[in-house]
């Protein structure tokens, strides 16, 4: 039994000897050298230089910021604007007054009153005098032909295309001759009484007769009332239409015959 345990232990020693690792050999002295040159030259080397950063090309993550750009010598255009004066002429040549005023047959306190001009009628004006100080003008469907200061009037339109007139010498009454009487003037109310309309009408005119044994008020052609010499005025009232137009004429007469002015017409309803 010893003689088997000793022989199993020289037998581990063998196998312990034999995985032993093996002894370096010895490096010469010119392997040294060589390793030790070797090494030399690598670290002379020049280095290849580290690779400069670059720009990152712009992403949706790192967009690059564009520039704002910058106008120089930007003109501000502008708008073509061209002013035109536009002037123009009324068609109709009429007048107005601010005021009552007389006109008369000619130019100045020489003829006599046509007719009465009142606020709030328009006149056609139909002549005027070469010096443009008066103006002939017509009531329209009204009256004859009057002339009135235009220093005493408004004129509305191209008074220049108006004709130029020349007055004829202002007449004076003889003293058989009748004249009729001249610058109708009228004034009226209206007021509905339930059944039809009562009418007061006010009249007033120029006696320009010196030999007249009185006057005579006409409404629609028909006499409504005959007034002493130098009379000047007459008022009535009547029960009437507000739709009907209603006409007065006043004449002057003797016993030479009957001299009729000219007539004037209103209605209620304007």
């Amino acid at each position: 039994m010893k003689k088997l345990i000793v022989r199993l232990s020289l037998m581990a020693l063998l196998l312990s000897a034999c995985n032993l690792p093996k002894p370096q050999e010895p490096i010469s002295v010119n392997d040294q050298a060589a390793t030790i040159v070797a090494k030399t030259l690598t670290a002379a080397a020049p280095q290849a230089p580290l690779a400069s950063p670059t720009a990152e090309s712009p992403t949706e993550e790192n967009p690059v910021p564009l520039a704002t750009p910058t106008l120089e010598n930007v003109s501000t255009i502008q708008p073509a604007f061209t002013s035109t004066a536009t002037t123009g002429t009324p068609t109709a040549t009429v007048l107005t007054v601010d005021s009552n005023t007389n006109c008369r047959e000619g130019p100045g306190t020489s003829y006599a009153v046509v007719i009465q001009l009142v606020p709030g009628t328009t006149y056609q004006m139909i002549a005027r005098s070469a010096d443009n100080k008066y103006w002939i003008v017509t009531e329209i469907g009204k009256s004859a032909p009057c002339w009135v200061p235009a220093e005493m009037s408004n004129a509305f339109g191209n008074v220049n295309l108006l004709p130029a007139t020349t007055p004829a010498a202002p007449t004076s009454a003889a003293a058989g001759e009748l004249q009729a009487p001249s610058g109708l003037y009228y004034q009226y109310s209206c007021s509905f009484n339930g059944v039809n309309t009562d009418i007061t009408v006010t009249l007033t005119w120029t006696d320009r007769s010196k030999n007249e044994t009185g006057f005579r008020v006409y409404r629609d052609g028909i006499m409504v009332e005959e007034l002493p010499a130098n009379t000047a005025t007459y008022k009535e009232t009547f029960a009437g239409s507000a739709a009907a137009t209603y006409s007065y004429r006043v004449s002057a007469f003797n016993a030479a015959g009957e001299a009729l002015g000219n007539p004037v017409s209103f209605s209620c309803s304007g």
